[in-house]
């Protein structure tokens, strides 16, 4: 199998950027790099001083920033929508660095197509992972508009028939991968989180909640994520007030930040049993998943969010919508309650539910399934991809 040692990974996020793209091509780098694989990051900044800026880390790794406009704002999906400029010595970069495979996080963005769909790479064997399926309605189940349907007919085609291979997180983003375009190898590789990081702290609960000033004789309930729409914030906010109400065992974190922030505070000060935290830094996050007993995640749509696998890895009660990709990784998580939908009625219920859970002790075939998705495997597997997919292209 040929040999892989520089990849070029093009990404529109990447930190100090929040959210699960960042997350994942962080960890992804990290291991890479540690595996003597020298790296090449492109990817989207704003508010940067410079039409392009670029950092080395050592010998293994290089991160170019392009500076990039959100040209609207409505809906608020569109708040991450970045267009990079300036990218006209972006080719003479990646052709310098001499690639054996490009890798493209996300199908939505623009600075992924113009690297698809750029002749000057056309010899580049590339690798489109898909980090999700539709997601322009914040407000739908599903996220699915006739707008988004247009764009995956022609821009999204496009990109497939430009790509060699394809990584899926889940089944069901497979499934979408293969409606659309089936000529193209999909390989299903999920999310991944640091499982030793969790496993070794599991018994510093107490320690935790001692440190981020949370009450040791409650049922910590958390959300974490970005405070939108999509990710049901205010409905977890309403549904903690009717709770707070109604028992006094429970105490409600509501953790990240975003537009709806300032509601969610309001909400939380005039009537929840709790408090809202913002981010807490990627290496610290494991400690405040310890510090809790149940996970809240009502989305409306997802592919497969790094913050459910953080959950299992602690040993959590998940509450989350029943929408496809969740359904994918809790259907061998039986500590889980799926909601139909994301309401306040249902996530009262759901709640409620999963406290008399707390109880039920954890199944071994839990713990093996966890295994899945330690990094370490995550990466040798998607190192096979970039082995496969150059071997693919050489051999045509």
């Amino acid at each position: 199998m040929r040999g892989v040692s520089r990849v070029t990974i093009v990404t529109p996020f990447y930190p100090p950027d929040a959210g699960g793209i960042a997350v994942h091509v962080y960890e992804l780098v990290n291991k890479l790099t540690s595996l003597g694989i020298r790296c090449q990051v492109i990817t989207c900044a704003k508010d940067i001083n410079t039409s392009c800026s670029l950092e080395k880390v050592g010998d293994e790794l290089e991160v170019i920033r392009i500076n990039s406009i959100t040209p609207i704002s409505f809906p608020e999906t569109m708040k991450n929508f970045r267009i990079p400029f300036c990218t006209s010595h972006l080719s003479d970069k990646i052709i310098s660095f001499d690639p054996d495979v490009i890798h493209l996080h996300g199908h939505h963005y623009p600075i992924n197509w113009l690297i698809a769909m750029n002749r000057k790479f056309r010899d580049i064997p590339k690798v489109l992972t898909m980090h999700g399926m539709y997601a322009l309605n914040p407000y739908k189940e599903g996220g699915k508009t006739l707008i988004e349907e247009l764009f995956n007919q022609s821009i999204f085609r496009c990109l497939l028939s430009n790509v060699d291979s394809v990584i899926a997180l889940t089944p069901t983003i497979a499934k979408y991968v293969v409606k659309y375009h089936n000529k193209k190898p999909v390989f299903v590789i999920p999310n991944g989180v640091n499982l030793k990081n969790f496993k070794k702290n599991l018994h510093r609960k107490l320690e935790y909640r001692k440190k981020y000033n949370l009450p040791e004789d409650k049922k910590v309930i958390l959300f974490r994520g970005r405070f939108n729409h999509v990710k049901g914030v205010i409905d977890y906010s309403r549904a903690a007030a009717i709770l707070s109400k109604q028992r006094d065992d429970l105490y409600f974190l509501a953790v990240g930040g975003g537009p709806l922030e300032q509601f969610v505070k309001e909400i939380f000060r005039k009537y929840v049993y709790g408090k809202v935290m913002s981010w807490v830094p990627y290496e610290k996050i494991h400690e405040l998943y310890i510090a809790s007993d149940i996970y809240v995640l009502p989305s409306k749509w997802e592919a497969l969010p790094i913050t459910l696998i953080e959950a299992m890895a602690s040993g959590l009660v998940i509450v989350a919508t029943k929408i496809s990709s969740i359904m994918d990784v809790l259907k061998e998580y039986p500590r889980s309650i799926l909601l139909y939908r994301s309401s306040v009625g249902f996530l009262v219920k759901g709640i409620l539910r999963a406290l008399e859970l707390l109880s039920t002790t954890r199944r071994e075939h839990e713990l093996k399934t966890l295994e899945e998705y330690d990094w370490h495997l995550i990466t040798q597997k998607i190192i096979n991809v970039y082995a496969y997919t150059s071997c693919r292209r050489y051999s045509l």
